[in-house]
């Protein structure tokens, strides 16, 4: 508790201060805070640099440095820009928060079953409620709490609130997602987690087979609601387009294990078609490819 009372007063302390400051000085706050990342956090940029190097296999070490430094600046501007949302005017969202094929969310909602909304660790995923406020509709984010630290835990939860966001803590919530979907609400899903060998399926992602969350495609075609990938692209400082893309085109008659495969792949194959357009707004820093698998799938 002390930690955690600790870490939130600094949180606090930085966000008045950053709040006073013009725009183009929290902009370079944010890079400098990811070029300190960069270069104290070596793990991290060891582990950043072995996955760019392992997708994009042309790169030498110094590409793969840039882009893996240029990845460290932009979380660094992602930590600027969500601790300064509650101080953003809503009424500035309509300036800076724009969607674009705002149609296929429309289109989906006439189903009446709800959204599956596939969100990713790209761009600033964190700001991606502001979309509640241009479609008017709520949107529940899934989110995995912090263990034994409770008050952080509420405290950022309280940042993702600030931009339209309502947070469910993911720990056994399939009722109430079934519950908010029959009610034809927005779910939004990180779907690029490690996850967990027993749960999740292994599903190839850049030519490698990795533990990918079997709960989007199982959901989806359980109930039969549209599943819409989703992703933030950067036009500057606290400035986005909401990307959806088209709904993936699941298969839902055949074996079972299967067709989580199937799907679940289409769902790695739209992440790596955006990771590929801009490769430094991906999580890196992630041990994505840290466990294999032991045999079959």
């Amino acid at each position: 508790m002390l930690i955690d009372l600790i870490l939130i007063t600094i949180l606090k302390i930085l966000q008045q201060t950053l709040r006073i400051l013009p725009e183009n000085l929290q902009r370079n706050t944010g890079i400098f805070f990811g070029r300190l990342g960069f270069f104290f956090l070596k793990s991290r940029r060891r582990v950043a640099i072995a996955n760019i190097k392992r997708v994009f296999r042309g790169y030498d070490d110094a590409k793969a440095a840039a882009t893996a430094k240029s990845c460290f600046e932009k979380l660094g501007t992602n930590f600027v820009e969500i601790i300064l949302m509650p101080y953003l005017p809503k009424e500035e969202y309509v300036t800076r928060f724009t969607i674009e094929n705002r149609h296929y969310f429309d289109e989906a909602l006439k189903v009446n079953k709800g959204i599956l909304a596939l969100t990713f660790h790209y761009g600033n995923w964190e700001i991606m409620g502001v979309a509640s406020h241009t479609l008017k509709r709520d949107v529940i984010a899934l989110a995995r709490p912090l263990k034994k630290h409770a008050m952080l835990n509420k405290f950022l939860n309280s940042l993702r609130e600030s931009t339209g966001l309502t947070i469910i803590l993911n720990a056994n919530t399939s009722r109430e997602v079934m519950k908010n979907l029959k009610e034809n609400k927005i779910i939004a899903i990180l779907g690029d987690q490690r996850e967990k060998r027993s749960r999740g399926v292994f599903v190839e992602f850049f030519g490698e087979k990795v533990p990918t969350t079997r709960g989007v495609a199982t959901i989806g075609m359980k109930t039969g609601t549209p599943v819409l990938p989703v992703y933030t692209q950067r036009k500057g400082f606290m400035r986005y387009t909401i990307v959806c893309g088209a709904p993936l085109d699941f298969k839902r008659k055949g074996d079972i294990n299967e067709l989580v495969y199937e799907n679940t792949r289409k769902m790695n194959a739209f992440l790596e078609s955006i990771i590929l357009k801009n490769p430094d707004e991906w999580f890196w820093v992630h041990r994505r490819w840290g466990r294999k698998q032991k045999g079959g799938l």
